[in-house]
């Protein structure tokens, strides 16, 4: 008798957490409000300033809580490239590709650079986050306000 009020409090709690789960009928694009991001850093060069540059900007991109990452590129995901290049400057090239909408097949993508001497290689991979951030956050309002 003791265990009844037991056993059903857990039969209780299983169901409620089987009903929270998502039933798989959502796309992976869809079990989430967030922006969705799959990034590729790549460098011709691997000199040490690179490597930390790079290294700092995977760092920032996983701190933010914008967006959810993704591991392999997907069409419901945000696609950034991004190149680390060693000139005269410390230069960060990079594309953003929008998901595919079903509306459209055409793909959006936007093209920027980061650059700065040498000495301001701390402040770059601010930068080139706080532009990646700024292009995700408008598209997101405009896809939402159409």
């Amino acid at each position: 008798m003791r265990m009844r009020p037991v056993v059903l409090s857990m039969i209780v709690i299983v169901l409620l957490a089987l009903a929270w789960l998502p039933t798989g009928g959502f796309l992976p694009g869809e079990r989430t409000n967030k922006p969705q991001l799959y990034v590729e850093l790549t460098s011709a060069s691997m000199s040490p300033r690179v490597d930390d540059v790079m290294f700092d900007i995977r760092q920032r991109i996983q701190q933010r809580h914008e967006w959810r990452l993704v591991e392999n590129a997907a069409p419901y995901a945000w696609q950034l490239e991004a190149e680390v290049l060693e000139s005269e400057q410390l230069v960060i090239v990079a594309v953003l590709r929008a998901p595919q909408s079903e509306t459209t097949e055409q793909v959006q993508e936007q093209r920027f650079k980061v650059q700065g001497p040498y000495d301001a290689m701390g402040a770059l991979p601010e930068q080139f986050v706080k532009v990646l951030t700024d292009l995700i956050e408008n598209a997101e309002k405009h896809s939402t306000s159409l």
